[in-house]
């Protein structure tokens, strides 16, 4: 009923979802894990549909997708998280002030999403840049 293998056409088509719910009367959606469990639309969206999401949030779920925004959060904490620089100054040469503030090796990634995509290891200065 949800829809063929693909996951794109099924398991990631909320509409599809949200007939499957009223369909079954179900109360509550439990998301698995991938697909639309870090989704924070798809968790409001069942709110304003009267289901309940078991799961985190939606503002957690926004806060974990930022890499930046929950070492800031962790580090609050008290949780021990690796030294790095996780501030909103962008621009390469400060990047680089702190990548010298660390110490080489560093690992260069982006804040949001990724999934590993474009990190990469700068084993010294003269690297940064490349």
């Amino acid at each position: 009923m949800v829809g063929p293998a693909p996951a794109v056409d099924s398991y990631l088509k909320v509409d599809h979802l949200l007939e499957v719910a009223k369909y079954t009367k179900a109360q509550a959606i439990h998301p698995g894990y991938g697909f639309l469990s870090e989704n924070a639309d798809f968790v409001e969206t069942l709110g304003q549909k009267g289901l309940v999401f078991v799961g985190p949030p939606a503002d957690a779920i926004r806060k974990m997708g930022s890499k930046s925004e929950s070492k800031k959060i962790m580090e609050k904490a008290g949780v021990p998280i690796l030294p790095g620089y996780h501030g909103d100054e962008q621009a390469p040469d400060a990047l680089l002030k702190e990548a010298k503030r660390i110490g080489f090796p560093v690992m260069l990634k982006a804040a949001l999403g990724g999934g590993g995509k474009g990190m990469r290891i700068v084993n010294q200065e003269s690297e940064f840049f490349d």
